[in-house]
Formats: structure tokens, sequence, C-alpha cells
């Protein structure tokens, strides 16, 4: 495992064998893969982030041979920072470039094979090589030599290492010079993990090493560069890939030649969400088609198309490099200014737009077509895409927009850089020859699950395309985000409550008539003599009406006509006279409402034909009885 340099202090590696651990709690002894630290994993490059285009995490590897005496034990050497690539080669700075390497100092090193001059990024030796941003003048000179390097495993297991001969072009002189005539010194190298036998040079697949001593399942590798101002760990899988990095469908392209490509056929800018300022402004690509004359670099790789171009996944350069006026497209529908002493796109945080691009899920979208002539859309937030600039591009920090038109036309060749790869993920199968590209996720990704890949595997697996949304919840703020789990807008949600409730209170005063309804008729057949029929009563429990009001409505009292408390009831006598009789209950009647006292005696009104009809009939039995 890497450690801090020579020099640090005990408790430092103490701290990292902890975070070791901590790190690789369930870790399988038999896996075939080896997970690569980042910089960003120890403190042993001082701030671990770099730039002056970024901030950026590299990945970082030791120099020399290394034997590990027991698992337990971190290794120690001069570790050097590296962009992991498809490249064929490694490419590290020398003592004399500022860097860390010393070719005199090695024990290992083999005699050099090849001397590199000083040139710019146009000639076949220094294009491998480009750290900086193509539009930028970059030259290098040095010496191509086969010496050890070590890779170290943040899984906590047996070996945890692996001991490599790497084809090296070490650079005695690496300058970047920009269009504001500044110029900077790269301090990070490339790592490259393709075949040295694509160019004709010396050396073995640092892949191909570990594969045949048993340490990785496959020439493979997966890679997420992921985003350093959003405190998201990078991730670099050699043998296999984090399957939580890997979002929706893969995109799998045949890799001819000893470069990843990929065929880009639209670029458009869209915006997550709900609201009114959730919109899809569409595609920014002008149908760049090669002319004839850079059909010759198209046809090196795969039949050209009308609209589509050579796109190549590389994490050695920054930004985002496309054929004019793609960016410029791009950059009329953004809060963006052209800079043309710096050669950049700033963001223009004044405008009002910024806002609404940063929060409200704002993303680029790019388009692929892959080998199964399947579109694969992989979407990069503009969060990802507000990097800053650094000294000595600028000298103070400013946020920029990684776009780049670039004339490429003489190779028929575009790049995707870091900044696409902070959103994207990038792997290659050398043993299938395949290139896979996917949607990778936001910060708040889902536990790591990490898989090996075989010797066969064309495809890979990973988490659904709702994952992606959920993964940048917490970084888009102002943006409502429907529950994944329906495919409902709010509004529409909003309208199914409503409804619902409406129906309820509607049926809700429905049943309340029914059952006053039925309460009246029941009330007319108690009287009558009638008892309510098994369907009627059926028809009030289906109503869904409470144990309590159901208990007050009971057709079938125990005693019909019982009063609550003292109370006078009138009886009629066969003879129709009427009687007074009193009922008594225990129940307590501070529980009710009590009727008024009522006479012991109820006389009917005098104009009552019942009354008259009653005394006609003893006036008539009288006059009998005096007969």
């Amino acid at each position: 495992m890497i450690t801090a340099m020579a020099g640090s202090a005990s408790g430092s590696r103490a701290a990292i064998l902890l975070t070791l651990i901590a790190l690789c709690l369930g870790g399988v002894a038999d896996a075939k893969f080896l997970s690569i630290p980042f910089t960003t994993d120890f403190d042993i490059f001082g701030s671990g982030t770099y730039g002056p285009d970024g901030p950026w995490q590299a990945v970082g590897v030791l120099l020399g041979s290394h034997e590990r005496k027991s698992h337990l034990v971190p290794l120690e050497g001069p570790a050097v920072p590296v962009w992991p690539t498809a490249a064929s080669m490694v490419a590290l700075h020398s003592t004399k470039a500022g860097g860390k390497y010393n070719i005199t100092r090695s024990g290992n090193a083999s005699e050099p094979f090849l001397k590199i001059t000083e040139g710019t990024s146009e000639d076949n030796a220094s294009a491998l090589f480009r750290f900086a941003d193509l539009n930028s003048n970059h030259r290098t000179s040095g010496l191509m030599v086969v010496d050890a390097m070590t890779f170290t495993n943040l899984r906590f297991e047996e070996p945890g290492y692996a001991n490599v001969q790497a084809t090296i072009y070490v650079m005695d002189s690496s300058v970047i010079s920009y269009p504001n005539n500044r110029t900077s010194k790269p301090t990070v190298g490339v790592l490259g993990f393709g075949r040295p036998s694509d160019l004709n040079f010396r050396g073995t697949s640092v892949l191909v090493q570990m594969k045949e001593a048993g340490l990785i399942s496959s020439s493979s590798f997966g890679l997420h560069i992921a985003s350093v101002p959003l405190k998201q760990r990078g991730s670099l899988i050699l043998g296999g890939y984090e399957e939580n990095r890997v979002i929706g469908p893969v995109g799998v392209f045949t890799k001819t030649t000893g470069l990843p490509v990929t065929y880009l056929t639209d670029v458009s800018i869209g915006y997550e969400g709900t609201t009114e300022k959730d919109r899809e402004d569409g595609s920014v690509w002008p149908n760049p088609v090669p002319d004839e004359a850079s059909r010759v670099g198209l046809a090196r790789f795969m039949q050209p198309s009308e609209n589509g171009i050579i796109a190549i996944p590389n994490p050695a350069v920054p930004g985002i490099y496309l054929p004019p006026p793609v960016c410029a497209n791009a950059a009329t529908k953004l809060p963006v200014v052209w800079k043309e002493d710096l050669g950049y796109y700033l963001w223009d945080t004044t405008d009002p737009r910024y806002d609404t691009v940063m929060n409200f899920g704002g993303y680029m979208a790019f388009t692929f077509l892959d080998s199964t002539a399947a579109n694969i859309t992989i979407k990069i937030p503009f969060k990802l895409l507000n990097l800053t600039l650094e000294a000595p591009i600028v000298d103070e920090p400013v946020p920029y927009f990684p776009c780049h038109d670039t004339d490429s036309y003489n190779t028929g060749i575009w790049e995707l850089g870091r900044a696409f790869l902070q959103g994207a993920f990038f792997g290659v199968n050398y043993d299938t020859n395949v290139t896979f590209l996917a949607q990778a996720p936001g910060p708040d990704m889902e536990q790591s699950a990490t898989r090996s890949l075989e010797p066969t595997d064309r495809n890979m697996t990973g988490l659904p395309v709702k994952t992606f949304v959920n993964s940048w919840r917490k970084q888009w703020p102002e943006l409502v985000i429907p529950d994944t789990e329906s495919t409902l807008s709010p509004g529409a949600l909003a309208g199914i409550i409503i409804g619902t409730l409406a129906v309820v209170g509607l049926l809700t005063t429905l049943g309340w008539f029914v059952w006053r309804r039925r309460q009246r008729g029941r009330g007319a057949q108690q009287l009558s003599g009638e008892q309510p029929s098994d369907s009627e009563m059926k028809s009030v429990s289906e109503l869904g009406i409470p144990d309590k009001v159901e208990a007050k409505i009971c057709p079938y009292p125990e005693k019909p006509f019982v009063e609550i408390g003292d109370s006078t009831v009138l009886e009629l006598d066969s003879r129709g006279v009427t009687s007074v009789r009193t009922v008594r209950t225990a129940r307590d009647l501070s529980q009710f409402s009590e009727a008024p006292d009522s006479p012991g005696v109820y006389e009917m009104p005098a104009d009552n034909p019942f009354v008259d009809r009653q005394r006609d009939k003893e006036k008539e039995a009288d006059r009998e009885s005096q007969r």
C-alpha cells in the first residue's frame, strides 16, 4: 500500500494503515482485480489535487520494484501521480523536469532505446503524451526506457501489490505554453495500459503481466475520474470495475487499434426536473462532417458517417474537444463569455441564468452510436463543467467552461478529457478488444460493488437509469425532482389526491342521506309494529356506518320505547284509555340530555276527532242504560 514518503512520521503511517483497514473490510482473498488508490485517498502528494485547470485527482504508483514482508506492513518508496489512460506507454517527469524519476539512480532501468527530441503536440511521438489543452502548445523531450514500477491495492488482502516492467517515456523537458504567452510545467505523468507492441515499442502491457501473474482476471480496467470539488472519490479497477459507477445501458465499441475509439453523433443541452425552467434547449450539433481530406484519419478506425465523429476518451487531457462550432453553439445558450487572450470560456456568475444552469439540473448530453447500433446518451451536469483556472494561467482563480472548438480535421479525431470523465464511466477489455462507455453517478453514489471482468466479457452490468437523478439530488437544491418510483408528475399526483377527496366526500354525503331516509322509514315501521327486513339491515351495514351510530339505530331493541333515566311512559290499553307507568334505569343520567317533566295524564286536544268519537260513544252508552 502507498504510504507517506521517506521522512513521514510513524503516526501518519499508522493512520494510513487504519484507513486501509476501514476501506477494505469485507475484501475477498481470491478477488481477481486490483483497486488502485488515487492521490486524494492518502496525503502523500501534498494537497493530493492538481491544476491549474481543475482541480483534479490523479492515481498514485510507486517507482521501482518492491516486496512486502507482511500484508500488514504498507509499502514504502517514491510515489508519483499519473493520469490512467489507454495509451501504450507510461510517461513520467524526470528530476530534470521537476519530477521524481531519476534514471541514474534506478537499478532496474534498461538502456535508453529511443530518444525523442523536443517537439510540439503535432509530432507523432509527442502526440502520445499530451498533458494540456489541445489548443495549447506542449513541448517535450526525453528518452524511452523499460523500468520497474509497483501497483498497490486499496483492498486489504494478499498480496495487495504487483511488480511490473513498464515502457516509460522519461521526459527531461516538458513545458506548456498558453495563448496568453504564459507557461507551466506539468507534474502529473501518464499511466498507459495499452500494448506497446501496437506502436512497435519494446515491453509488454502492464495488464498482461498482472494477468499472467494471476493477480487480475483479464487485461482490462474500469475508470471513473470523479469530481474533486464535489468530494467524490475516483475509481480505477484493474481486471474489473465498480458496478455502482455504471448507470443505465453500456455503450460497447470495437477496439481495432491501440486507441479506444467511440462514435459521437450528437451533443445537446437539457435540464432535469419539473418546473417551467426545466426545458430542453436541444441539440448544439451542427452536423459537423470532416472534409474529404480528413476521412483518411477516420478510415483508420471505422467507416465514417454523415453526421458523426471519432471521439477518444483520454484522461491525460483536461477538456472536451469537439469540431467547431459545437462549443460556440452551446455558449449561446449558457452564461459564459469567450476570452480570446486566454483561449477559454469563462462562466459569468452575475448572469441570472447561472443559478438556473447549476441548480436546476442543467447538463450537456453526449449521444454515441455503439457497435450494436444502439444510441447511448451520457449526461455531464454543468456542476462538473464548472472548473477553475489558476496560476500560472491567470493571476486570480476564475471559473471556466472546459469546452473547446478544435480544428482536428488533419487527424479526424477529437478527445473527451477529464472534464467529461468526471461524469462518465470508461473501460477497456484488451482481451476482447472492446471499449466501454456509460453514464457515471453523481457524488451521492450507491455502495461500492466491485466486479471482475473475464477475458471473454464484452459487456458489463450497472444500476438502473433512475440512479442518476438520485445521485444528484443534494447538488440541485432548487430542483423539484419527482419520486423516481412514480411516473406521475407532482401536478398529476395532486389532481388525483383532490379528486379522491372529492369522491370520498360525495360518498359520505350520499351515505348520510341514505341513513337518514332509512331511519325515518324504520321509525314508521316501529310505530306500525313492522320489523325491517334482513336486506334493509345489510344495506345499512354496507354503508360503513360507525359502530356507535349502528348502536343507536339498532331495529331490535331489548325493550321497545324504553326511556333513559326516570321517565314517564304513555300506554294505551285495548279500550283506548290512557294509563301511566314509570320506568327506572341504573345508567348515568349525566351522559344524556333530559326531556322536560311531563304530567301524569296526557290529555288530547279538545278538537281531536278521536276524543269526540269516544265521548259520543259514552253518551250513547248512557242513553241505552237509562232505557
